[in-house]
């Protein structure tokens, strides 16, 4: 299995951001510039961010999606420990809800969700972000998709020139079921 690491790209149609320090574009590119040395910096005690779009990658393009995992790279702004309401989004239905509390800076992630996951669904990931009152700077947001094709776990050897990916049973065995034939890994 392999994974990927997208990031924001831009705001959705029905977006809003309010309560941080910086604006539209300036807000995503520090969020998702993989340089903690930027934030986007809570201001206000009312503060959200929502239709965070993140970027298509045709690498994971048909292939088996086994999960996605969201991150958040943050910090107190120095009046104790934030927490972080993450929403994950396909088109309107929601995918996971995430509450993330930063006692230091650090990256901090949300649980694997696996449910019914396509490459159609993680090219239309949108996230809402909604610190407390508290006040946090935020340095990073990535999703990490784990992806693999039908032979990544179980059988993976070639069989009269025929690439192991495009086996999908041996005698009516799932591939990913067959660890050994004959004795030989």
């Amino acid at each position: 299995m392999a994974t990927v690491i997208i990031r924001p790209t831009a705001f959705g149609e029905a977006s809003s951001l309010t309560g941080f320090d910086v604006t539209g574009s300036t807000f995503i590119s520090r969020i998702s510039d993989n340089d903690a040395s930027t934030a986007a910096t809570q201001n206000n005690v009312t503060c959200s961010a929502t239709g965070v779009e993140f970027a298509n990658d045709s690498t994971y393009d048909s292939q088996t999606i086994n999960s996605i995992t969201l991150s958040v790279t943050g910090a107190s702004t120095g009046r104790g420990n934030p927490t972080v309401t993450c929403t994950l989004f396909n088109g309107n239905s929601t995918l996971q809800t995430s509450e993330l509390t930063f006692s230091s800076a650090t990256t901090l992630s949300a649980d694997a969700y696996s449910t019914n996951l396509t490459p159609a669904i993680v090219n239309n990931l949108t996230a809402t972000i909604d610190p407390d009152g508290t006040g946090v700077a935020l340095k990073e947001v990535f999703i990490t998709v784990n992806y693999g094709s039908g032979a990544a776990a179980g059988y993976t050897h070639k069989v009269n020139s025929v690439a192991a990916g495009n086996i999908g049973k041996v005698n009516t065995v799932a591939t990913a079921n067959i660890g050994k034939i004959n004795t030989v890994d």
